[in-house]
């Protein structure tokens, strides 16, 4: 059969087609009825573009009407006009639907973030115990959505109710989301980092007001503590409620022999080096042997221990350093302070051949248990561990210490960081307050 041209398609050209034809509509160039050997209809725009002839599929009849058809084919030939090949558009759009389900999630962001990242930038293991412990808020929220998709409503919406979840188990809120506030920030960083969005949805979501947590021992707090270590390094544990009512009234009661150890005196002596010195935690108790020289009064913490991941130098005098030569007496490892693991310490555990020390052995992990107990024993409520370095920072600005001197033993690399943790002793502050009104008293008489 001939082709026709220049022929308006119509339901009824379109029905009278024969198999094997092609028709071209007069009405819109390049939009034509092809009709198969079969006898199957189908719409399709022929066009020519950057040199090369080719044609785009519409859509059968009668599925679509012949004026569907030649709309559809308008539209076609207008992009082609404008320089657009259909298919080509029409890859990119396929290749643009895979690439959105395929595109990260928050879910997957988190653990790039958790199984990647952290571990390249040596992140201590409690950042990352934390960050996990946030991730989960964020997971729990927003894990399925495309990180691509998360808007700034959607982080001050989580920030928001994070806040109010804490609120109603009688917690305050506001700082476990403004942690998460802060971990959100720094997902979406890497994210940009990795090409997955181009902005930072958190920026712009303002942190919620924290009141300044600390708490700094008085001196007759101290003395209680340090008498608690002693206590409990002799075998004195706190008793509980459900303790022999004989011995509650006494507040305290001797730990058997039986059930004594090193690991009792070791730890409080951790925390006696955490309040003479003000060392971070993990920098107590992952501390080694090689890294002082007694006999000097130094204490050089490898980078991988500090917080601000540089070498810090202490210098040690005083009863931080009475402490460590007494441990160093009784030391019962040849390379940890405070070496973990009462089982593996046992008489019958594998010894390592070269060192002589137990196999698997590291350093101890926390002071938890030893701390409660201590607190308990000391009658301190809500003192924290970390409230040993604020103590120390307090004391030694109370005796005429400079700021730079208490930055320079806490391991500080900010000013700031120091003045927040460093307060004035009551008394000191009193006497302060005391001595400039009577100048002021005195000046005003002149």
């Amino acid at each position: 059969m001939p082709k026709l041209s220049d022929t308006r398609l119509t339901k009824s050209v379109v029905e009278a087609a024969q198999p094997g034809q092609t028709i071209s509509d007069s009405e819109v160039r390049g939009f034509r009825l092809v009709v198969s050997k079969s006898g199957t209809r189908r719409f399709v725009a022929s066009y020519r573009i950057h040199g090369r002839s080719s044609m785009k599929a519409l859509g059968a009849f009668p599925t679509f009407t012949v004026q569907e058809a030649r709309d559809m084919a308008r539209e076609v030939l207008r992009k082609v006009r404008a320089g657009v090949d259909p298919h080509v558009e029409e890859r990119a759009a396929r290749e643009a639907e895979e690439a959105a389900k395929n595109a990260p999630t928050v879910e997957s962001l988190s653990k790039v973030y958790l199984e990647d990242y952290a571990p390249s930038q040596a992140l201590r293991s409690s950042t990352i115990r934390h960050a996990r412990q946030l991730s989960r808020i964020a997971i729990e929220a927003l894990g399925s959505k495309k990180v691509e998709a998360v808007t700034i409503t959607d982080i001050r919406k989580l920030h928001g109710d994070t806040r109010a979840a804490g609120i109603a188990r009688g917690t305050k809120g506001v700082y476990q989301a403004n942690r998460l506030l802060a971990l959100l920030s720094k997902l979406f960083s890497l994210a940009i980092e990795r090409g997955w969005r181009n902005d930072n949805p958190c920026r712009g979501v303002r942190k919620f007001p924290e009141d300044q947590r600390w708490q700094n021992l008085s001196e007759g707090e101290v003395k209680r503590l340090l008498r608690a270590c002693e206590d409990y390094a002799a075998g004195l544990r706190p008793v509980s409620p459900d303790d022999d009512p004989e011995t509650v009234e006494h507040k305290t009661k001797p730990l058997p022999e039986t059930e004594r150890s090193a690991t009792d005196r070791e730890a409080a002596d951790a925390i006696r080096l955490l309040l003479f010195t003000g060392a971070r935690l993990q920098e107590v108790l992952k501390a080694e042997w090689s890294q002082f020289d007694l006999e000097r009064g130094l204490w050089q913490k490898p980078s991988a221990h500090t917080k601000t991941k540089r070498i810090h130098r202490l210098e040690l005098e005083g009863p931080a350093l009475e402490t460590l030569k007494a441990m160093f007496e009784r030391k019962s490892h040849s390379v940890y302070l405070f070496p973990g693991s009462t089982e593996k310490r046992r008489k019958s555990a594998p010894v390592d051949i070269n060192s002589g020390e137990p196999v698997g052995i590291g350093p101890r992990a926390d002071l938890k248990h030893p701390w409660r107990a201590i607190t308990a024993l000391a009658g301190l409520e809500g003192v924290r561990l970390h409230d040993l370095r604020r103590t120390l920072a307090s004391f030694m600005l109370s005796g005429g210490s400079t700021l730079a001197t208490v930055g320079k033993a806490l391991g500080h690399t900010q000013a700031s960081t120091t003045a927040r943790y460093a307060t004035l002793e009551d008394s000191v502050q009193r006497e302060g307050l005391k001595a400039a009104g009577e100048r002021m008293v005195g000046s005003s008489e002149l």
